[in-house]
């Protein structure tokens, strides 16, 4: 299993990362040949053949070979780790025992999500009612393998949200939840190409048919919720929320901490080192599934603030401190959804989906 909150942090503002940007902005935008970006569901109809020539016979040898995760194991897998979610997580008061077995239900940053909502809280987790899943499992892919899924999610209050789940296993390994996102409120998930078996089709991290490549998406994606419109992003990811909302949350931010002369406030976003997945669309674009580590920072400038400063109400379920002694720092796991057009669409990215939360506090 993956250490709790485990990642490696990209800082979007060393010189370094900001010349990579500069230099993936240029292959992103430079001239290139037309590409056929079609998917499996975009291929034209075959023509019938006539009644008088024979139909040649196809070998077993030539067929292809059967996916690695099928259709039927997949619903399979997703129906167990959504029962057990169903179970453990009603379970009131919540034993130890429970606990373990629903974190071993979860790996990479739904696993940190999973951490932080147990630490300091004797609460069961949210039940949630899920409904009938539309499954996307790529038919061709390597390493640890993986499917994705897209279900409603009816929470306590009777809200349904639709979400995007990510499930992997590894070397023998029990299926685990990767990721969770929830689409943003009148989103509609787009259209993934399916080959005639309903298999989906993965795309590389480095796949040249779409405007961005899945690598570069958190990247850039990063820069943008940083920097806004004066980030290498701009024009390529479409404005929102998780994006230029983010930068404007932070300029916001930094005004009302120079009023007081007591702090410094800082906020950086960077790209984890969590999976990044991506299933070509009927399109031609992709639909990409990754995250992004966004720490925040608040430091004592002048030492006699800090018996007055306390630690804001989201940050105190994950320390024990309520006043800000030199410095606060937190730390968000955000899991994202975005939508990715091919290259030569001339559109930008689009980021659909979202769950994030505190998953490490730390006060200095």
């Amino acid at each position: 299993m993956a250490r709790i909150g485990e990642h490696r942090e990209v800082d979007v503002r060393e010189h370094g990362r900001r010349g990579v940007l500069a230099l993936a902005l240029a292959l992103i935008t430079a001239t290139a040949a037309t590409v056929a970006c079609s998917g499996p569901g975009d291929a034209p109809p075959e023509r019938s053949p006539s009644s008088g020539a024979a139909t040649p016979a196809v070998s077993p040898a030539s067929a292809p070979p059967p996916p690695p995760v099928t259709l039927t194991e997949a619903a399979k897998a997703l129906a167990g780790v959504v029962g057990a979610d169903g179970v453990l997580g009603a379970a009131v008061p919540h034993l130890e025992a429970d606990r373990r077995l629903l974190r071993a239900q979860t790996r990479d940053g739904q696993e940190a999500l999973t951490a932080a909502a147990f630490d300091g809280s004797a609460e069961a987790l949210p039940h949630y009612t899920w409904g009938t899943p539309r499954l996307l499992v790529p038919r061709d892919q390597r390493g640890p393998l993986w499917f994705a899924a897209v279900l409603d999610r009816e929470e306590p209050s009777g809200r349904v949200r639709t979400a995007v789940l990510t499930l992997m296993r590894q070397d023998g390994e029990d299926w685990r939840v990767s990721s969770t996102s929830l689409l943003d409120e009148g989103v509609r998930p787009p259209v993934v190409a399916t080959d005639a078996e309903g298999y989906a089709t993965a795309l590389g991290e480095e796949d040249e048919t779409l405007a961005i490549s899945p690598r570069l998406m958190a990247p850039l994606h990063a820069t943008s919720a940083e920097e806004g419109e004066r980030g290498f992003a701009a024009g390529l990811i479409e404005e929102g929320p998780h994006t230029t909302g983010f930068a404007d949350e932070i300029t916001r931010s930094r005004t009302a901490e120079k009023r007081n002369d007591c702090l410094n406030y800082d906020s950086i976003f960077a790209a984890s080192n969590y999976p990044v997945h991506a299933l070509r669309t009927a399109d031609g674009g992709a639909l990409v599934l990754y995250s992004l580590i966004r720490t925040t920072t608040r430091t004592i400038r002048v030492t006699p603030c800090g018996s007055d400063i306390r630690i804001p109400p989201e940050a105190r379920r994950l320390t024990k401190e309520r006043f800000i002694l030199k410095e606060l720092r937190t730390v968000e796991t955000q899991l994202y959804v975005s939508t990715v057009p091919a290259r030569s669409s001339g559109r930008p990215a689009k980021v659909i989906g979202y769950l994030g939360g505190l998953t490490k506090v730390t006060v200095g």
